[in-house]
């Protein structure tokens, strides 16, 4: 069933851990390319059905990074996997691979009709382990595209250094079995530092020695040096 227009789908926002899961993708012009890029940085298995293909994806199916499974598209390649993604240019195509995954309980992505389809693919800023989700359930993805970009230039790689470092410093609590009470009372105080402002702007110093204050005696500021010098050479 067509949402109405004036009342768009309420999509709920998910984050799915891809690796080692089939998606199967029907159509290898651009947007299959755009569809199985990023479905392969998370580590996706990807069934590809297609009799056209561009450069790239030609490129990965004869080094077996993709698994060219036919070129006419049968319901039959639906079985296994775990989403779908129809994104052919032949708008009735798309239309088929939907009703067929939906038959099967497959969640399917259109590309033609975003809405005839059981998800869509929200814009996406990444900063490392950082990922910021942008939606419009679908109204506007011109909106979508102006949001990430105006949030690309607002995020940029002092973000991934600050929450690699809030990581190393929850691997390090864990391991010394510190209280937890302890450790929350700190990353709550460490999530309201103006970090990435101040590497933004080239505050190093500021920030360690923020940071250094901050954690106190959980860890000692000979230990939290070379792990923020191990970090800060891969950033800046």
């Amino acid at each position: 069933m067509r949402k109405s227009e004036n009342k768009p789908a309420r999509y709920y926002p998910l984050f799915l851990d891809l690796g080692g899961r089939t998606c199967l993708v029907v159509g290898g012009g651009a947007v299959g390319e755009r569809k199985i890029m990023s479905l392969l940085q998370y580590g996706a298995v990807v069934r590809l059905v297609a009799g056209k293909l561009t450069p790239w994806l030609d490129a990965k199916c004869l080094a077996k990074e993709i698994i060219l499974a036919a070129s006419d598209y049968d319901k039959s390649h639906l079985q296994g996997a775990d989403l779908a993604f129809a994104a052919t240019n032949d708008a009735a195509l798309n239309r088929r691979v939907s009703e067929d995954a939906g038959a099967l309980g497959i969640w399917c992505n259109m590309a033609t009709d975003p809405e005839a389809g059981s998800f869509i693919v929200p814009s996406v800023v990444r900063r490392g382990p950082l990922s910021i989700a942008i939606s419009t359930s679908g109204l506007s993805p011109a909106i979508s595209r102006a949001l990430r970009l105006q949030l690309e230039s607002e995020f940029g790689p002092e973000w991934e250094f600050f929450i690699l470092l809030l990581g190393e410093l929850r691997a390090h609590f864990q391991a010394a079995n510190l209280e937890e009470k302890d450790t929350r009372r700190v990353f709550s105080a460490l999530a309201a530092l103006p970090v990435p402002g101040w590497l933004r702007e080239g505050g190093g110093d500021e920030a360690f020695r923020a940071v250094a204050e901050t954690c106190g005696a959980l860890i000692r500021k000979d230990e939290l040096q070379p792990v923020w010098d191990d970090l800060w050479k891969r950033f800046f």
